[in-house]
């Protein structure tokens, strides 16, 4: 299991452009932050269109998700997937793209956020 001492590491391998702001604050012992800094980057990536990095990103978060101890896990879900979710997607072809991105390990909690979080309980 990985737990959140381990997460900025696991970040760092996957996607070398977040170390500096991995490091601007000891992420090691903020784990909701970050996860923050994945979730912003990886926004960021998705509204830009640059699909190859949040590809990479989203891989990252199913990973962390994957293999996460619980906190892990809750960061996950507390901060990653309500930003992922609230995407605009403009047409069927944005929103079959960003499906096909999600790994397996979070898709259903995605599908059930986005209907959860729209107030379709």
């Amino acid at each position: 299991m990985i737990n959140q001492y381990e997460v900025p590491a696991c970040i760092e391998d996957s996607i070398p452009a977040l170390k500096k702001a991995l490091h601007q604050f000891p992420a090691v012992f903020h784990i909701y932050e970050t996860i923050g800094c994945l979730t912003d980057y990886t926004d960021k990536q998705l509204r830009e269109q640059n699909f190859t990095v949040a590809h990479k990103c989203l891989q990252v978060a199913g990973r962390l998700y994957e293999r996460g101890n619980t906190v892990v896990k809750e960061a996950i879900t507390r901060v990653f997937l309500p930003t992922l979710c609230r995407i605009p997607l403009a047409d069927a072809v944005s929103r079959i793209r960003m499906y096909s991105l999600i790994p397996d390990s979070i898709y259903p909690l995605y599908i059930q956020y986005q209907l959860t979080g729209n107030g379709n309980r």
